[in-house]
């Protein structure tokens, strides 16, 4: 056996010292009950203080509508992103604190950290993604759930803010891509606007060279016909252009007017959770208590019976490295 080895208590010094430290405190009961009542009472204000709060969770479905590219990917992040910066936006969830008084403490004083902390009760995940594959011709539209967790005081507040934040995403969603949609459909038209004023321009110009041409003296009919074959081209390119934008004007128009083909993601409801039963408060904390104290006794024991300066028996001394020569009784005095 080695010498460190040698120096290491076994099990059986352990559970002496361990009986020796309890047969001291057994001397001080009175102490040990009161430091383990102190240490129960701390335990008990601890949970009676503790501000609990209570999730509560949303799930929606995100589908791709037929038009959708085939080539889109929404990874996790981007969705996550999507959701929390483009639907739950800053106007949004202070309307939504108000509603449901979040902090009134903090309305007047500092609204932005109020914003902040209502934005913080607020989780979002992503899962079932299937966007992270490639989706081909004839395939079946892609989809991915999203769970939408916030976190209150009440339960029941808890179940009904997750709601309305889920139709919040529904609801501000299409708005969002409608409104998208109408100014993708502003720019088409300016640019078939400007598609037309440009054939125009190339028309009048090709009309004005060939009125030119026939009167035009010898020496100066090649610049005109250098002219005239340019206005052509610009012509045909022009049309070119202006057929270009007017396809995307109709698309644009049809996808639009039509709500099962406007939608790049449709989103949806799946489940619509329910609230958590709320913990009885003197039932926890009688529990905390109860465990605190049984728990906490023998810790408080041996702690009295380790700390303690007085010497009770035998045992003591030799601990002390003395060698005892007997002990005397103690005699009730008369």
């Amino acid at each position: 056996m080695s010498p460190w080895e040698q120096r290491e208590p076994d099990l059986q010094t352990v559970a002496r010292e361990t009986s020796r430290l309890l047969r001291r405190a057994g001397r001080r009961k009175l102490l040990v009950l009161l430091l383990t009542i102190l240490c129960t009472s701390g335990a008990a204000f601890r949970e009676y203080r503790r501000q609990r709060t209570y999730p509560a969770t949303v799930v929606l479905s995100a589908t791709e509508g037929e038009l959708a590219a085939d080539g889109v990917a929404h990874a996790n992040d981007r969705l996550i992103d999507y959701v929390f910066y483009a639907v739950f936006t800053d106007r949004v969830l202070t309307d939504l604190a108000d509603q449901h008084d979040f902090r009134p403490d903090l309305k007047a004083k500092n609204p932005r950290l109020r914003q902040e902390q209502f934005r913080d009760f607020i989780d979002i995940n992503i899962y079932k993604n299937e966007f992270t594959q490639p989706r081909y011709a004839g395939a079946p539209a892609r989809s991915a759930h999203i769970a939408i967790e916030f976190r209150h005081t009440d339960p029941n507040e808890a179940i009904t803010i997750a709601r309305e934040l889920g139709e919040l995403v529904i609801s501000r969603d299409a708005a969002n891509r409608q409104a998208r949609l109408e100014a993708d459909a502003r720019t088409a038209s300016e640019t078939v606007r400007l598609a037309n004023a440009e054939v125009a321009r190339f028309t009048v110009n090709l009309e004005t060279a060939k009125a030119a041409l026939d009167i035009a003296p010898r020496g100066e009919r090649g610049a005109l016909l250098v002219e005239i074959e340019s206005d052509e081209k610009g012509v045909v390119e022009a049309l070119a252009r202006q057929k270009q934008a007017l396809d995307a004007k109709a698309l644009l128009e049809q996808r639009k007017n039509s709500d099962k083909q406007r939608l790049e993601l449709r989103f949806d409801r799946v489940d619509w959770g329910a609230p958590k039963v709320a913990i009885d408060k003197p039932f926890a904390i009688a529990k905390v208590a109860l465990f605190a104290f049984f728990g906490l006794l023998p810790i408080v024991a041996l702690g009295v019976g380790a700390f303690g300066r007085k010497v009770y028996d035998d045992h003591d001394v030799t601990r002390l490295g003395l060698r005892s020569l007997g002990f005397v009784r103690r005699v009730a005095q008369r």
